[in-house]
């Protein structure tokens, strides 16, 4: 017998005692089956969404509602209960999938049955309730024990209707270290190309997850073979082999040794890509501002990173791009090393480089001299751009020498940098 979280139980008996069905079902029954607790819980019954908000809406002096009816047009409201959030939805039967993404109409069904026969793969294709224990009507208990993902009914329907189910296929083949069934796989195929007509963000988001499962070098391996990344990348795949920063074929062979984390798995995925195709796909993928930017800095700065070998370079290299964007590649590096087993000599020499710094308080950043724009102005050393020109100089003096960080020692540097050729040989120190 199936144990549930009373939370789920307390929701489950409301809904039964005011007369209507309910089942816990996909996902979150697949993964009990499993014996894993569940990430998301998800029920199904025959209560309307708006009398599921009744039921568990609260009474002003109890505080915010409990629930969110936001997807009212498909019979699904979101429940919390406890520390639990719980989406039900209403028993129905999907009609016609024009826009490739949501049914054009759906009937609202008393079949639990029914219900199931609209679900994508056959483990997510069963029903449980505690009393009438399991409904499954396609073999999805079966297709667990034989660790198989599997479409319900016709795969390249199924497939047509949503083509991110082919995504979220292979993500689950990779989360649950699943096989394909032949079907299913050959379905994939044929269809990949509809991936095209998805939003790149739903195409993107589910691939993230994708590359974040426990098998991610499962999935990759089903992605290339099924030809979802020529879908996903367009003419920006496949690489043409080796490149200086990345394998893909030592990639998909090692990647779950690499830190579970979408960004630094994307950017180890596009740095076996050639830099111009690199840089489209990181467009085409309609990245935030600022993943964007951190995925392209891994394009174009990893190779600076690898030869700042000594404190100015390395303190130049982190003023110039950010320290950010130096813990980024640095962490790209770090799982660089674990994917095709190279060496991390420089990786740990940066590090201690990098320690020495800090505890040293040696200046880095405009912040961390010893003087202002103002003193500048103050002193008549300099005004309006001037200032920022004659900061930047002492910076990248600093740089070299953390010794002349004093307000005395700077002035004295800043008056003799008013001398064009003294600022171009700035950091040239004859000894006598």
């Amino acid at each position: 017998m199936l144990r549930l979280p009373k939370e789920i139980s307390k929701i489950m008996k409301t809904i039964e005692k005011d007369g209507h069905q309910i089942y816990v079902v996909g996902g979150s029954l697949r993964d009990m089956l499993l014996g894993m607790e569940p990430e998301d819980w998800d029920l199904a019954g025959n209560a309307p969404s708006q009398r599921v908000s009744e039921l568990f809406k609260k009474s002003d002096d109890e505080g915010e509602d409990a629930v969110n009816d936001s997807g009212e047009k498909f019979g699904v409201a979101r429940v919390k209960e406890g520390d639990l959030t719980v989406e039900i939805a209403a028993m129905r039967i999907d009609g016609h999938y024009t826009d490739h993404r949501r049914p054009d109409e759906v009937a609202f069904t008393d079949k639990i049955e029914e219900d199931l026969a609209r679900r994508d793969f056959t483990v997510n294709g069963m029903a449980f309730h505690p009393q009438k224990g399991i409904t499954d009507p396609y073999g999805g208990q079966k297709d667990l024990k034989d660790r198989l993902i599997r479409t319900i009914g016709d795969p390249e329907k199924r497939f047509a209707e949503d083509p991110l189910r082919i995504l979220r296929g292979i993500r689950l083949a990779g989360q649950l270290d699943f096989d394909l069934h032949m079907d299913t796989f050959t379905a994939m195929q044929k269809t990949a190309c509809l991936l095209e007509k998805i939003s790149m963000d739903r195409r993107r988001t589910e691939f993230e997850r994708l590359l974040t499962t426990k098998n991610t070098g499962k999935a990759l391996r089903i992605a290339t073979s099924s030809g979802v990344l020529n879908a996903l990348f367009n003419d920006c795949y496949p690489p043409k082999g080796r490149m200086d920063n990345g394998d893909l074929e030592a990639l998909i062979q090692n990647i779950d040794r690499s830190r579970n984390d979408a960004d630094l798995r994307l950017a180890l995925l596009l740095l076996c890509f050639e830099k111009r195709k690199a840089m489209k796909a990181i467009d085409e993928l309609r990245l935030t501002k600022e993943r964007a930017r951190m995925q392209k800095a891994a394009q174009n700065l990893l190779m600076d990173l690898h030869f700042s070998i000594d404190k100015y370079s390395l303190k130049r290299f982190i003023y110039l791009n950010g320290e950010d964007i130096y813990m980024f590649l640095s962490d790209i590096c770090k799982q660089q090393r674990e994917v095709y087993d190279t060496s991390g000599s420089r990786i740990e020499s940066r590090y201690y480089i990098l320690d020495d710094i800090k505890k040293n308080r040696e200046p880095i950043f405009l912040e961390d001299l010893a003087i202002s724009g103002r003193d500048l102005i103050e002193a008549g050393i300099a005004e309006g751009e001037k200032v920022g020109e004659m900061l930047s100089m002492l910076v990248d003096v600093v740089h070299r020498f953390p010794g002349l960080n004093t307000k005395p020692k700077l002035l004295k540097k800043a008056k003799a940098l008013k001398n064009p050729i003294r600022a171009k040989f700035r950091n040239i120190y004859l000894v006598k």
